[in-house]
């Protein structure tokens, strides 16, 4: 920190009541957006209130820094970056109200589909609706006049915008909406009866004041430009592009917010506004419609225009082919021939209506293009979603084909008459060819929104220029059908360079209402009005050829191969995500700030790799921040559209903390849980009576870090290793039975639940599937390395591995009841470890359920099940989760005659493992379990099922209904019972291996 920044932070900190970082982290963390940009701020603000961003408005005007709105940080085009006070307002300005007459006062944090979310049980919703909805937030929304696939019917943002609160770059603040002109020759009074001093006048007057002024400068603007206006605004394609003023000036009056709408920031910073919302549709019906080449696609638009669809959406053959990786659903329904597909909503009153409207689209294609596919036409709410995860879920994941090229977004959002699709997509086509390039297109084809995405190899100062060169020939074919070089994602860094070109002399109108609001250019600068040439390629992400000698990697990769990964991180913001029963990162959904979300801790590294950060910044506090929230349940990496090993980063971020400054008291004691097991199970009585006293626990709590509250299994008197029986115990010799499997225990079936190990055997014997357990086996050490602690993780793999090694060569099976310990072993082992035997064993490890499932599928799994005539509520695990795309054990229940078992999807559990257990964090992880414990709560099922002990620990935390592995349900059907009281039968059973 520099000592601007410095004054910066201490500064701001006195006059806002909102936080405020300038740390080299967190700056890194904001250094970019969604977009091929990266500009480090100065300082990093969260404000509280309105009062705040007037506040630090002032503030930046006296010392001449510039402010850089930001909601989400997802923009495509570089509009939330920028060297200045970078205003982050998704942390605490996410307030809403529902106000009269179909009115929703929002503040600028708001996410679309929380407030959507909110309005739905009224009948209500806001209308516009970005691909991104689950992320996007309505100052973003306003900021870029977003629009999204129903265009063609809601219109844009600003079609929707009643009133905005609008913040200066001196702190003004007034109230912008469709203003009445007469006041213009009105006398200007105050709200105060005596005369003020000078200097005195107070705030609402001096609003007024700066109000009537832009008013009066406008209206003299817009009516000696409004043939210069009407000649390049004409066209009623969606355009975002510039500052919008068609229509804006009336004989009477002049729609200031309307103007607003879509100026990036760059005029004023909106604290809050008032929005139209709208009924919802009564019914919706949806086709998707498959096409053997993309020319015939494209065509169809024009016949499914004149029907006024609600959307449709144009796909090519590249998304279509992701669609089937993505989805079994969509494999089955997307021929490999497909090369287009025309995704056709229709919206009615009736289902009736809903579907004479589609059968009118089918029949109208059909008319046209005989060899046209209907691969699916249905009403039905689900399927209608289902459908339109399509483009919502593919389109992102186009960083996830394989190849140096990436799709890159830089002139992704042209926006053409709709009866000219056809021909520009032609002339585009031939621009991408004398380019070398080719690219990828989704459209918004009945309102004409194209998204194209050039591929190209990471971008250099060396081959940006051809960045330049494909957008200036692209965007000549345009211009040349009347089209705009932005329909909804705003011009940024990206495309500001080109709107001089696309507005001629309107350009001049722009600069001076530029000046009208912010003559001192503090607003977003650099933004729409840019006098350089070239700044489509100035800033892009630095690509390192060389790299810090002084950051010592603790897991088994290079610097490059930590670069490449980190890199694949488009930004996108998919991460950000925080609707209900989402996976996606379970700590930014509960706090959500840029610091907690998946795609931080990729900034983080790439701005240390890069040298944007000094290399002891990775020992730092603010970097062990960053990586401690995250607790490596791995489900950012398994939904991310691009699958960015995040995880593995945050540990290395850990582990280089770890490595300097050493573990703490808690972590250290709870990453070694397992060593104590032994312990506690042979003083079995004392601990069980320690964990179920108050007195005792607050010791522990004190001593140990463990949450007193926190709802702890017992110890087994005898462990599994101990308890195992000798024949199970014999080691095989080399190339005996191909069958064989090697069961890895782990810590807790190993000393608190020994009964589910045992259980395992039993059904393995049933089966006849001869198994192994190594005695001298370890614990997997999954919790050394989610805490960071990779030195003595590593040194427990490597006793492992080679316990493990002779087996997986062989190609015996490593079975794992614990879906924690198959991950370790399968994605850990080979980083902490590289070699071939870690690989080898890797390639062997399967969940236990999995190899059930698989025995099944092959017919080799035994079906005679008794009966177990109640009801289950199963919680996937997430670890299960990232093993497999299915929940196999979940699977085999169903075999078992009377089950009946219903799917808890209440998200992640919270527990993760020791998270849920130390003082520190054990609220945090109540946060954010708390829907799956309050289902636990009330259910009325006799047992919960999870294959998870630490997700097991939570469905047991607040209630007394028990819950029980599967695997051991599986046995009790068997009619092999563990050796203990079964709690939801009324004798006891003994179980039986034979």
């Amino acid at each position: 920190m520099d000592r601007q920044q410095q004054r910066i932070a201490e500064d701001l900190s006195s006059l806002i009541t909102g936080d405020v970082r300038c740390d080299p982290v967190a700056l890194s963390i904001y250094a970019s957006d969604a977009s091929l940009y990266q500009v480090p701020p100065l300082c990093i603000t969260y404000p509280r209130e309105r009062d705040d961003i007037i506040a630090i408005a002032r503030y930046a005007n006296e010392m001449n820094v510039p402010l850089i709105p930001r909601g989400a940080g997802t923009g495509l085009v570089g509009d939330a970056i920028g060297s200045g006070i970078v205003v982050d307002c998704s942390r605490y300005l996410t307030g809403f109200e529902l106000m009269d007459d179909n009115l929703v006062r929002v503040q600028p944090g708001v996410v679309h589909a929380q407030l959507n979310r909110f309005l739905k049980p009224l009948g209500l919703y806001f209308p516009p609706d970005p691909s991104n909805t689950e992320v996007t937030t309505i100052g973003s929304m306003l900021a870029i006049d977003a629009a999204g696939s129903r265009a063609i019917r809601v219109g844009s943002t600003r079609d929707h915008v009643n009133q905005l609160e609008v913040v200066l770059s001196d702190g003004t603040c007034f109230e912008a909406g469709n203003e009445s002109l007469s006041i213009l020759n009105q006398p200007h009074t105050t709200s105060s009866t005596s005369t003020p001093l000078l200097g005195e006048v107070p705030a609402e007057a001096r609003a007024e004041q700066v109000k009537r002024t832009i008013l009066s400068k406008l209206s003299q603007l817009l009516t000696e430009n409004r043939h210069l206006i009407q000649e390049k605004q004409n066209s009623g394609i969606p355009n975002c592009s510039g500052y919008f003023l068609k229509g804006i000036k009336t004989r009477n009056h002049l729609n200031l917010a309307r103007l607003l709408v879509g100026s990036e920031g760059t005029l004023g910073f909106f604290s809050s506004a008032v929005l139209h919302v709208s009924p919802l549709p009564a019914h919706r019906g949806v086709a998707l419609l498959l096409f053997g080449d993309l020319a015939s696609a494209i065509r169809a638009v024009q016949t499914i225009t004149y029907l006024q669809p609600s959307a449709c959406d144009l796909l090519d053959r590249r998304l279509l082919s992701l669609a089937r990786e993505a989805d079994p659903r969509f494999t089955s329904l997307i021929s490999t021939a497909a090369e287009a597909a025309l995704l056709v909503e229709q919206v009615g009153f009736s289902d009736s209506q809903v579907q004479s409207r589609l059968h009118n689209v089918v029949l109208a294609v059909k008319n046209v293009n005989s060899r046209v596919v209907v691969a699916m036409e249905t009403h039905q709410a689900d399927e209608v979603d289902f459908l339109w995860s399509l483009p919502q879920k593919v389109v992102p994941s186009l960083s996830r084909l394989p190849g140096e090229a990436r799709p890159q977004p830089f002139v992704e959002d042209i926006a053409v008459p709709p009866d000219c699709l056809y021909e520009f997509s032609q002339k585009a086509q031939k621009v991408f060819q004398r380019h070398q390039v080719t690219a990828t297109l989704y459209a918004h084809a009945a309102s004409g929104q194209i998204h194209l995405r050039p591929f190209l190899p990471a971008l250099t100062q060396q081959n940006a220029p051809i960045l330049e060169s494909i957008a200036r020939d692209l965007y000549q074919t345009v211009f040349a059908v009347n089209g705009t070089i932005s329909g909804e994602h705003g011009d940024g860094l990206a495309r500001t360079a080109f709107i001089r070109s696309q507005y001629g002399d309107l350009y001049r109108v722009f600069r001076q209402i530029k000046d009208t609001f912010d003559p001192h250019n503090l607003l977003n600068p650099g933004k729409i009005i840019n006098d350089d040439p070239h700044v489509t390629i100035r800033n892009l992400r630095p690509v390192p050829e060389t790299f810090p000698e002084l950051i010592d990697l603790q897991l088994d990769w290079s610097p490059q191969e930590l670069q490449i990964e980190a890199s694949r991180c488009n930004g996108c913001g998919s991460c950000r995500r925080q609707d209900p029963g989402s996976r996606m990162c379970p700590v930014f959904r509960i706090e959500p700030l840029e610091e907690a979300s998946p795609r931080a801790k990729a900034n983080l590294f790439r701005g240390l790799l890069s040298g944007e950060i000094q290399p002891n910044q990775l020992t730092s506090t603010e970097t062990k921040r960053v990586a401690d929230t995250c607790f490596n349940c791995k489900q950012c990496q398994l939904d991310c559209p691009s699958t960015v090993n995040i995880p593995q980063m945050a540990i290395e971020a850990k582990a280089a903390y770890v490595s300097t400054n050493g573990l703490d008291r808690t972590d250290w004691i709870l990453s070694r849980a397992h060593s104590f097991g032994a312990l506690g199970s042979t003083l079995s009585m004392a601990a069980n009576w320690a964990i179920n006293n108050s007195t005792a626990r607050w010791v522990m709590e004190k001593m140990m870090g463990i949450h007193r509250d926190r709802k702890l299994p017992l110890f087994s008197r005898r462990s599994f290793l101990r308890s195992v029986p000798k024949r199970f115990t014999k080691r095989p010799r080399p190339g005996g039975d191909p069958d064989l499997v090697i069961f890895f225990v782990d810590y807790f079936a190993n000393y608190h639940d020994p009964e589910l190990a045992h259980a395992l055997l039993a059904i393995l014997q049933h089966n006849q599937i001869s198994v192994y357990v190594p005695l001298d086996q370890l614990a997997s050490g999954m919790a050394m390395v989610s805490a960071g602690d990779l030195i003595a993780a590593r040194s427990l793999a490597r006793e492992n591995i080679q316990i493990l090694n002779e087996f997986a060569k062989e190609g015996h099976q490593i079975i794992c009841s614990e879906p924690a310990a198959a991950i370790c072993l399968k994605q850990e082992y080979p980083m902490l470890v590289r070699n071939e035997e870690s690989t080898a064993i890797a390639s062997q490890v399967t969940e236990a359920g999995d190899f059930l499932l698989q025995l099944h599928k092959s017919g080799r799994l035994r079906t005679d099940f008794g009966p177990l005539d109640f009801e289950l509520d199963y919680h996937t695990p997430c670890h299960t989760r990232a093993l497999s795309s299915r929940s196999p054990l979940m699977d085999l229940l169903a075999l078992i005659p009377e089950l009946r078992v219903n799917t808890i999807e209440k998200g992640c559990s919270g527990m993760a493992g020791t998270y849920g257990l130390a003082r520190d964090t054990f609220e945090t992880s109540k946060q954010i379990g708390r829907e799956l414990i309050d289902h636990m709560k009330i259910t009325r099922v006799r047992a919960g099922a999870t294959e998870c002990s630490s997700c097991k620990m939570q469905m047991e935390q607040e209630t007394r209904i028990p819950t029980i592995h599967p695997i051991k349900l599986l046995a009790l059907s068997y009619g092999l019972m563990p050796e203990i009281e079964w709690k939801l039968q009324p004798q006891k059973k003994k179980l039986v291996v034979s």
